[in-house]
């Protein structure tokens, strides 16, 4: 009889192992990814010159909406690389000194990049990459009877880095940010000095796209950030300086803004998850 219920042991041993190696996958973690959304919207001042239009500087006022989009990509470790996706339209209302003329100014841009990040010490996260970008609008002068409107347009390669922290505030955990980006090969749009937009309708191609670095093209983006996450969603709290120059044929284009930013990030950040001991989520943003 206990020949028997060897035997029978014996042959049940390889289902057994089977049973097991089903059941492994399952029993594993599994990894999240998922898209983190960020949607802004600032407010602040600008302060704008365009010699093409005037040789005074205009000051003002503005305004602009912004998406960001990140997520970890499926790498052979999915903690090091990200991706991320930004869009964002702004709006610029000045006067001049006098307070006699006023100038607008409208644009778009849209850049998508790759960033490697590092662990390091006391909790923070640092980032380095790039991104290319492309940004397109126009400053708008009524009371330039000639050339009332300058084009803007740019194709930028910029550097991009950022510093993290996740901090306790009471119960809710807040993440903190300081986010560069540099444009530092780009490829910009201008007329010559006084060219009128005529000339170039009627076939003057010549000479209007020009090789951009830092020391005819300069730009700068820094977002100083706090993100709250209350679980169900999150809410941005920052400061955003941003700066556009270039100096090219004689004309020069600066635009510098100061901006308070609030935002909002849908499903919140995951750093109050819920129990799932199957599931391991990976943010890009920590």
């Amino acid at each position: 009889m206990w020949r028997n219920k060897i035997l029978a042991i014996l042959l049940a041993l390889p289902s057994i192992a089977f049973s097991f190696n089903e059941e492994a996958p399952d029993s594993l973690s599994e990894v999240s990814r998922h898209v983190t959304q960020i949607y802004n919207l600032e407010a602040g001042g600008v302060r704008i010159l365009d010699t093409y239009l005037s040789p005074l500087y205009y000051s003002g006022y503005s305004l602009a909406l912004s998406g960001v989009w990140t997520k970890a990509l499926p790498a052979h470790n999915p903690r090091r690389l990200t991706m991320r996706f930004d869009a964002s339209l702004r709006a610029d209302f000045t006067d001049n000194p006098g307070r006699t003329a006023s100038m607008y100014a409208l644009e778009a841009d849209f850049s998508w990049g790759l960033a490697r990040r590092w662990k390091l010490p006391y909790g923070l996260q640092l980032t380095a990459g790039g991104f290319a970008g492309v940004e397109a609008g126009v400053i708008y002068l009524p009371r330039n009877g000639n050339n009332p409107a300058s084009a803007l347009a740019s194709f930028d390669i910029a550097a991009t880095a950022s510093l993290s922290r996740v901090i306790p505030l009471g119960k809710v955990p807040v993440l903190l940010s300081e986010n560069l980006s540099i444009p530092s090969f780009s490829l910009f749009f201008s007329p010559q000095y006084g060219e009128p937009y005529y000339e170039i309708y009627l076939g003057n191609h010549s000479g209007l796209i020009h090789a951009g670095w830092w020391g005819n093209h300069f730009g700068i983006d820094n977002l100083i950030a706090a993100d709250m996450d209350f679980g169900s969603t999150a809410l941005r709290i920052g400061y955003h300086f941003r700066v556009r120059s270039s100096f090219v044929c004689q004309t020069n284009i600066s635009r510098t803004s100061h901006a308070f930013v609030i935002g909002v990030i849908p499903h919140g950040l995951g750093l109050k998850p819920k129990p799932s001991p199957k599931t391991i989520n990976i943010n890009a943003l920590y």
